[in-house]
């Protein structure tokens, strides 16, 4: 039997338990406030105005002992910061920013090696500040990596097929497995936009793969594009014959 002192005790734990509950839901930790911020910058949700200090993401990156999910927050939140001072025109800016998110990049990598969106992070971000590209081939290597089918990948996509033509054959093939996973997961929406921009030029490469790919997502791609006025010849997929006189 519980005695009365007992009683009081399980209720004053229990009552400081959902005290302490409450007071975290309504003043997360930094790390759960940056690690938000960084997924829905990686869902596409556009800022106006920066939406972290530049006091935090510095903790951040400067803890004593790292914090992975932190850190790589961090990371992403500089991305869209240099992208943001890139659409404002302003070069000064633009030129800090990329400054920032390549330390925060590197410092970010020494604490989680095995990301493969912080490797991407990485060979992009070089490349804006005036890499060769043949110079960084190793960190798009990386990338493809440890992170082959992440829920990202269709941001990686573009870049990589914009510069299809100069990737050596290994990497060609990685962009081309690449746009396959794209289709095979449902993204229609992110396949026609990459077809019809970055991957147009190689279209015909890229669709070959999708043979193994369920019909109703090759049709679905298919008809997208078709309502696009793109005809593009999806494998097992009919293309509709053009009869303007009905």
């Amino acid at each position: 039997m519980v005695s009365t002192v007992g009683k009081s005790t399980l209720v004053l734990i229990a009552l400081f338990s959902a005290g302490w509950a409450a007071f975290f839901l309504r003043n997360p930790t930094q790390e759960v406030q940056l690690d938000s911020i960084a997924n829905a910058i990686l869902s596409g949700t556009a800022f106006k105005r920066n939406p972290v200090s530049e006091a935090a993401l510095s903790t951040a990156e400067n803890r004593a002992i790292c914090s992975p999910r932190e850190i790589r927050a961090a990371t992403i939140i500089r991305l869209r910061l240099y992208e943001m001072a890139v659409d404002s025109l302003d070069t000064r800016l633009a030129n800090e920013r990329l400054s920032s998110l390549r330390s925060s990049v590197k410092r970010a990598l020494n604490c989680v090696p095995t990301d493969g969106l912080l490797w991407f992070i990485e060979y992009w971000s070089a490349i804006n500040q005036g890499g060769q590209i043949s110079d960084h081939l190793d960190e798009l290597r990386m990338s493809y990596k440890l992170a082959p089918y992440e829920g990202w990948i269709a941001l990686r996509s573009p870049y990589v097929l914009a510069i299809y033509d100069v990737l050596p054959s290994d990497l060609q093939e990685s962009a081309r497995k690449e746009f396959v996973s794209i289709v095979r997961t449902g993204l229609i929406r992110d396949a026609v936009r990459i077809l019809r921009s970055a991957g147009w030029r190689n279209r015909d490469d890229l669709v070959a793969g999708l043979s193994a790919v369920r019909l109703d997502f090759r049709s679905q791609l298919e008809r997208a594009l078709r309502s696009e006025g793109l005809t593009v010849q999806i494998p097992g997929v009919e293309t509709p014959e053009f009869r303007p006189w009905r």
